[in-house]
């Protein structure tokens, strides 16, 4: 046989296998679907966040086509509140679903109130699965409870600081703030409203002064409570908070003064929610405390 032809079959060969490998590649990728949208089928999402003043009649889209089992499980707040009502579940077309539900708004509570949850759905027969999470409120990116010390929590005096670690990149389309609970221990029992406590931010500065430093009075006390609570809104460097951002704690005052540190987070802001955390009375300026927001 011309040994032309005889390579143009072995080509040809290689080529209906290569095929065939393909062919059944493809076969391994799965047919079956779920999708999630809110406003367009282009724009599937993982996750729904639900804006401050709430929501009526609030719809989710699935779109699938294998038949689903619902669980709700949307009650998670930290006031135990049933922030979160499906009030029908519509199969309004073959493979589309429509989950209309209300939102209760989180602004009357005056608080830091942070609401989560999720939807799943799932095909057990097929052997899949998606879980869609809810939620409402400030997003919390870290949290420092300092359960590694002593008493449980972080105690600085006169000749000590504190540097946080450094904390992951926080989203560009945010604004953040920081948020912790200090209170103050003294032996000196002419000691009154003159403790104070220095937060010091590498990386960015606070929003209302401009600056890198910002000191706020720290009041006597035994235990963190709801009333000691401090709110600052910081921005990075530049656009954002960066990686590097780190947070020092330091205090003015002598080793008579005990400062306790702790709950110490960091949030995210919406820029839409970013006029609701100024406008809002619980973080007005308060020349009593300090000047802290």
């Amino acid at each position: 046989m011309d040994k032309k032809i005889i390579f143009l079959l072995c080509a040809s060969f290689a080529v209906l296998c290569s095929c065939k490998k393909s062919s059944d590649g493809d076969s391994a990728t799965r047919s079956e679907f779920i999708k999630v949208y809110e406003t367009s089928a282009d724009n599937t999402v993982d996750n729904i966040q639900v804006p401050f003043d709430g929501v009526e009649d609030g719809k989710i889209h699935v779109l699938s086509n294998v038949p689903l089992d619902w669980k709700y499980l949307v009650n998670q707040s930290e006031s135990d509140t049933d922030w979160l009502v499906i009030k029908s579940v519509e199969e309004i077309e073959p493979g589309h679903t429509v989950v209309t539900y209300d939102a209760s708004s989180i602004l009357e509570l005056n608080s830091l109130e942070r609401r989560s949850g999720r939807l799943s759905f799932s095909c057990p027969s097929a052997s899949l699965g998606k879980f869609l999470t809810v939620r409402q409120g400030y997003d919390r990116r870290f949290l420092e409870e300092f359960d590694d010390e002593p008493d449980g929590n972080l105690v600085i005096t006169g000749k000590q600081t504190y540097t946080t670690d450094e904390h992951p990149e926080l989203n560009k389309d945010y604004f953040d703030y920081i948020s912790f609970n200090a209170w103050a221990v003294s032996e000196n029992e002419f000691m009154s409203k003159n403790i104070t406590l220095d937060i010091t931010i590498s990386g960015g500065h606070f929003y209302d002064t401009g600056l890198t430093t910002y000191r706020v009075n720290v009041p006597l006390g035994t235990a963190a409570e709801k009333g000691n609570l401090k709110y600052l809104l910081v921005l990075g460097d530049g656009v954002r908070m960066s990686p590097k951002t780190k947070f020092t704690f330091s205090t003015a005052n002598d080793d008579q003064v005990y400062v306790h540190i702790d709950n110490f987070a960091g949030y995210q802001v919406t820029e839409a929610e970013w006029s609701v955390l100024i406008e809002d009375d619980y973080f007005e300026d308060d020349s009593d405390d300090g000047g802290w927001i």
